[in-house]
């Protein structure tokens, strides 16, 4: 049997060892964890981050070395983590240089629409990363806002609405947004309808009711896509925190050809855990549960926060989610940059703000004062699930003997089964993994997690 262990208070990450299969008699009882492979759960899609203008735009500040460094371990299974799934936004979001568009502003026809903004930074860090995937990469595409002109309150940020007489029009523009990556040699598989749609932030946002949502895609998004010659581009609902997710779902699958049109449902984590509602929505819908979202503050401990990580991909794929993104791909020391967050940052077109106060965590910083990467916790905590579980490994049914052991398990294609184990304790305990009336016993350190290969 097969062990990879890390232990952040250590500075250990991804330890390998062998420990001999049925080191323990099968009659023991304690310190349990259970492995029942014949019961079979969702289906996974992958692992990964957001591809946003800052994560860019510090990707184009290191050296060619340091380039290749970062796109091996982050997107090669053999020599890195194997992320195989992504995120990029439409339009701007508040982790881009400043606010913009694709169009001039009041273009109706969208004659303007361009996307030579995302080819200074975004569309070449994609590319680069196209090289070192081992898998194929699944991205979906977010908007934050439409442009000013198409909204109630003429501005891209704190909410407002789509006019309605704007709706047709932006739907039009998530097609000409796909259809302009194709072109850049860039598949986007899937969208979601609006990034945070119950949120009025300070940066860029939009509000949808679950009607407004419903309406928008059997009205407009759904037939446009499908006149275009787009109808096999996966829509995702919600895109905000799971609170609500089981109450959104609700509502907008209301509409029968609605339901049957969408594919996904995503969540992110900023409310707390609510895994309980991802559950109701499997149950009740079959959907797919995308963790669309989930970062930290740049002043999280960031081990505390990569335990935060485990938790939260142990309670998301525990409740049938089948795929996660984390934020920001890379970081600076900073957080950032970023635009809108706080008074200090408020967009200026050409100018690189960051303010530290309310910046966010990423599994990869760049240290600008250093020029150094750093590779955080949370990246080897995330690499714990991504780098040995396979897209198309399935969940299999596990039990766990102690809160403080946190237990989940995949069988891999190939018949392989990956077994991840964290220990939130501050001591160190048991666990024996027990399958197939062989039982084997690892010592769990303290606040660690480990990769078990059978």
């Amino acid at each position: 049997m097969k062990i990879i262990k890390s232990v952040p208070y250590e500075n250990l990450y991804f330890q390998e060892s062998i420990i001999e299969d049925g080191n323990v008699n099968n009659v023991t009882e304690v310190g349990i964890v259970n492995v029942y492979d014949e019961i079979e759960y969702q289906t996974v899609l992958g692992f990964g981050g957001a591809f946003t203008e800052s994560a860019a735009y510090n990707y184009a500040q290191l050296t060619d070395e340091q380039k290749q460094d970062f796109l091996k371990k982050t997107f090669s299974r053999q020599d890195g983590i194997g992320y195989n799934f992504g995120r990029t936004h439409i339009n701007s979001c508040d982790f881009s240089l400043d606010i913009y568009t694709y169009v001039e502003n009041g273009d109706t026809d969208l004659s303007t629409f361009n996307i030579d903004r995302d080819r200074k930074y975004i569309i070449p860090f994609i590319k680069d990363a196209l090289q070192y995937c081992t898998d194929e990469l699944m991205l979906f595409a977010s908007p934050w806002s439409p442009p000013a002109y198409m909204k109630e309150n003429e501005s891209p940020i704190r909410g407002g609405k789509l006019k309605e007489e704007y709706k047709k029009v932006w739907a039009r523009y998530y097609a000409k947004y796909i259809k302009a990556m194709a072109e850049e040699g860039i598949k986007i598989s899937a969208i979601t309808v609006q990034n945070e749609p119950n949120a009025k932030q300070s940066w860029e946002s939009c509000s949808y009711s679950p009607e407004d949502e419903r309406d928008f895609i059997e009205l407009y998004l759904d037939p446009v896509l499908e006149e275009e010659g787009l109808g096999d581009i996966k829509i995702i609902v919600w895109d905000h925190n799971k609170e609500r997710v089981y109450d959104r779902s609700k509502r907008i699958f209301t509409s029968e050809k609605v339901k049957n049109r969408v594919w996904g449902v995503g969540h992110h984590w900023y409310s707390g855990d609510h895994f309980e509602g991802l559950r109701l929505v499997h149950e009740q819908f079959g959907k797919e549960l995308i963790s669309s979202e989930i970062c930290g503050t740049i002043h999280d401990d960031p081990v505390y926060l990569a335990e935060r990580y485990g938790e939260e991909i142990f309670g998301d794929f525990s409740n049938f989610t089948s795929a996660f993104c984390d934020w920001n791909l890379m970081l600076s020391d900073k957080g950032g940059p970023f635009h809108n967050r706080s008074e200090k940052s408020t967009a200026c077109a050409g100018v690189v703000l960051e303010d530290k106060s309310c910046g966010c965590h990423a599994p990869v910083i760049y240290d600008t004062e250093s020029k150094k990467l750093v590779y955080t916790p949370i990246f080897y905590y995330i690499g714990h699930f991504s780098k040995y579980i396979c897209r198309g490994a399935k969940r299999v049914a596990t039990t766990q003997y102690n809160k403080n052991i946190r237990t989940i398990a995949f069988k891999n294609p190939d018949g392989k089964l990956v077994v991840v184990i964290m220990n939130l304790a501050d001591r160190q305990l048991p666990a024996t993994v027990r399958h197939n009336e062989v039982c084997t016993k690892i010592m769990m350190d303290a606040h660690s997690i480990v990769t078990v290969l059978i």
